[in-house]
C-alpha cells in the first residue's frame, strides 16, 4: 500500500477542489491501492470533506484526516518571519508529517501538480540511510545568493512539492523539530520558509531523485506532460485558464463531486481508462498516534459509513472573473513597464548630466547647427514658419518676404497668398527653421 500526504489550507474553499484533482490524478495513473493522509486546519468544511472521502471511495482508495494545529514556537517563529504574508500556513503543515503519520515513509504532494505517471515508481525507491528523496530545485539558481546567505548549498538545494519522507529515519534525529525552530527563530528573513527549513534540517542527507518526479513547467516552453509529476510553480498555475497544464486539471476536476452528483461519480469512475481492480486492504490503525487532534479514518468498503448524497460544487470561477483576471495582469505589465521607464530615465538623466533625453537632443541639434549651418537648410513643405523668411523667385530673382504663420502650398512651393504668380520652384532661405 502507497502512503500518499497532501497538506493545505482551505480558507476560500478552492485548494480543497485542487487537491481533488491532484488525487484524482494519481489515481488514474496508479494501479496499487493507496492510504490518503489529508493535513489541514479548521479552514477544511464538512461538506469538502465527505467530497474528499467520497472521491477516495470511487477509486476504492482510504482515506485519512489530520487537524492540525501549529505548535507555539512555530507560531512564534513565524510571527516575524516577513515571507508569511505570501505563503499560507498550510505550507507549514508538511513539517509536522514524521510526527502526524505513523507509517515507514510516505509520499508528499503539493497541490499545485499533476500526476501523469504510476506513483508505484518513486514508491519503490530505497532511501536507505537518507531522511528522505527529493529533486534538485530546477529555479534556485537564480536566488542562489538569498539561500546562500543562510549558510544553504545552492548546488543540493531541493524543492519541496514533491517529496519520499523517510519517516523512521528522521524520528532517529531526535532534535529534528529544535532544528526547525531555532532556524525560523534565526532567519525571520527566509523567503521560502517550509523549503528553507527543509533544507536545513535534512539537506545534508537526502537521497537526489530523477527529475521526472518533479518537473517544473516553465511558461513560454512546449509542455511535456509525459509520464512526469508536472510542477506549476511558478506565478501560473494548473487551475488558470492561461495555464497549458488548464486542461488536463480540468478532466481530472470533472471526475470529482465538484463537478458531478454522487449517485453518478460510482459509475462514471468504473468507464475511466485505465481500470483497475484492486483488493482491499484495511485502514491503518492510528490509536497511540502522536498528532494534535484524532484522525479521522474512512473505509470506502465499510457499510457502516454511508456516503451522503452531495450536490456538485458550484464552479469557483465564471468567465467574467477570468476576464477581471486578466485585466488586472495587463494593468500589472503596465504598471511594471512604466516602472522600468522611470528607472532608464533616471539612468539616462545621470549619465546626461541632469539633464532630460528631449533636451539634450535640442542641444545636439544646435551644435550641429553652429558647426555646419548650410547643411541644415531644407525646403520646408507645408510648414508654418515661426521667424521672418524670405522666398527666392527662381525666374526673377526676387526676395518676397513671408509673414510669420504664413504656408507654403504643399505641390508648387509657392506661398498661397502668391500663388496667382506662375513659378516652378522656389527655395525657402531662413537663418532659422524651426518647425512647430
Amino acid at each position: 500500500m502507497i502512503e500518499l500526504a497532501l497538506a493545505f489550507n482551505d480558507r476560500d474553499g478552492s485548494y480543497a477542489e485542487h487537491a481533488a484533482a491532484v488525487l484524482t490524478s494519481v489515481f488514474r495513473n496508479t494501479g496499487s491501492q493507496i492510504n490518503v493522509h489529508i493535513l489541514h486546519d479548521e479552514t477544511l468544511t464538512e461538506e469538502n470533506k465527505l467530497r474528499l472521502v467520497q472521491l477516495s471511495s470511487s477509486f476504492n482508495h482510504t482515506i485519512n484526516f489530520y487537524p492540525v494545529t501549529l505548535p507555539p514556537e512555530i507560531s512564534e517563529a513565524l510571527a516575524g518571519t516577513i515571507s508569511m504574508n505570501r505563503w499560507t500556513s498550510g505550507s507549514m503543515y508538511r513539517l509536522l508529517i514524521p510526527s502526524l503519520i505513523p507509517t515507514d515513509k510516505v509520499i508528499y504532494l503539493d497541490c499545485d501538480v499533476i500526476v501523469n505517471m504510476d506513483i508505484s515508481e518513486l514508491w519503490a525507491t530505497d532511501l536507505g540511510g537518507c531522511y528522505l528523496g527529493a529533486i534538485h530545485d530546477q529555479g534556485i539558481m537564480g536566488v542562489a545568493h538569498i539561500v546562500a546567505a543562510f549558510g544553504l548549498n545552492p548546488e543540493s538545494y531541493f524543492n519541496s512539492g514533491v517529496i519520499l519522507f523517510g519517516l523512521n529515519n528522521i524520528r532517529q534525529k531526535l532534535n529534528w523539530y529544535e532544528e526547525m525552530v531555532n532556524f525560523l527563530r534565526s532567519h525571520p528573513d527566509t523567503t521560502m520558509p517550509d523549503q528553507d527549513v527543509l533544507n536545513h534540517v535534512f539537506g545534508r542527507n537526502f537521497l537526489p531523485l530523477d527529475q521526472r518526479f518533479n518537473s517544473f513547467h516553465i511558461n513560454g516552453l512546449e509542455p511535456d506532460f509525459h509520464q512526469k509529476i508536472v510542477h506549476f510553480a511558478g506565478d501560473i498555475k494548473c487551475w488558470d485558464p492561461l495555464s497549458p497544464g488548464f486542461g488536463l486539471y480540468q478532466d481530472h476536476l470533472n471526475l470529482t463531486p465538484w463537478r458531478i452528483p454522487s449517485e453518478q461519480l460510482a459509475q462514471l469512475v468504473q468507464t475511466v481508462e485505465p481500470m483497475r481492480h484492486v483488493e482491499h486492504a484495511g485502514h491503518i490503525d492510528h490509536a497511540g498516534a502522536e498528532h494534535p487532534g484524532p484522525a479521522q479514518s474512512f473505509d470506502p468498503l465499510d457499510p457502516a459509513q454511508p456516503m451522503p448524497a452531495l450536490r456538485p460544487a458550484q464552479k469557483t470561477r465564471s468567465v467574467r472573473s477570468v476576464r477581471r483576471r486578466i485585466s488586472r495582469r495587463k494593468v500589472r505589465a503596465r504598471g511594471r513597464y512604466l516602472l522600468l521607464k522611470r528607472k532608464n530615465r533616471k539612468i539616462s538623466l545621470s549619465k546626461s548630466g541632469g539633464i532630460g533625453i528631449r533636451q539634450s537632443r535640442r542641444l545636439k541639434v544646435k551644435q550641429r547647427r553652429k558647426e555646419n549651418p548650410a547643411s541644415l537648410n531644407k525646403t520646408t513643405s507645408g510648414t508654418r514658419m515661426k521667424s521672418k523668411k524670405t522666398v527666392v523667385l527662381q525666374s526673377t530673382k526676387k526676395h518676397i518676404p513671408l509673414k510669420s504663420g504664413s504656408r507654403l502650398n504643399r505641390r508648387s512651393n509657392i506661398p498661397l497668398p502668391l500663388l496667382n504668380i506662375r513659378k516652378t520652384s522656389i527655395d525657402v532661405l531662413s537663418k532659422k527653421t524651426d518647425r512647430i
